[in-house]
């Protein structure tokens, strides 16, 4: 029973939806995640650091002041909707090359429609292969002899 609460544990972090939304305050809080949208000076300016045409970037704030933006990026996201992966490189981004910036928030009624989901398809397949004697029920070996 244990392994089943780990296993369903394990399937909300792994299931999350988040979504962004613009900040409440000006200044967002050390160690939430945001995404930059750059302007485009910001755009052009950035190209050799973070590679051409990137309209966002997505990861952890480290610090954040009325000059600029200290990121842990996590990835960018091109004019076109590409998605390139980074691996938290720090990345420091001044304001006046920001157009917005937005903080990612956690979409709880998706995330729990997605584990309900996959709780009971977990469920259902497991009742249906019980059934038919491919999972072991526990109740022993063969019947004794006559």
């Amino acid at each position: 029973m244990m392994r089943c609460v780990f296993v369903v544990l394990a399937m909300w972090c792994a299931t999350a939806c988040y979504y962004y939304e613009p900040l409440a305050t000006p200044q967002p809080v050390a160690g939430s995640y945001v995404s930059a949208t750059l302007n485009d000076l910001g755009t052009d300016t950035l190209s050799r650091t973070i590679g051409p045409d990137v309209r966002s970037i997505r990861g952890r704030l480290l610090t954040s002041d009325q000059e600029a933006l200290r990121l842990s990026v996590t990835g960018v996201t091109s004019h076109h909707g590409e998605s390139v992966t980074w691996k938290g490189e720090a990345l420091t981004v001044n304001r006046m090359y920001v157009a917005g910036v937005e903080q990612r928030r956690l979409a709880r009624g998706r995330t729990a429609l997605i584990v309900g989901a996959t709780l009971a398809a977990v469920l259902t397949t497991y009742k249906v292969f019980q059934g038919v004697g491919l999972i072991p029920t526990g109740s022993g070996g063969p019947p004794p002899p006559k």
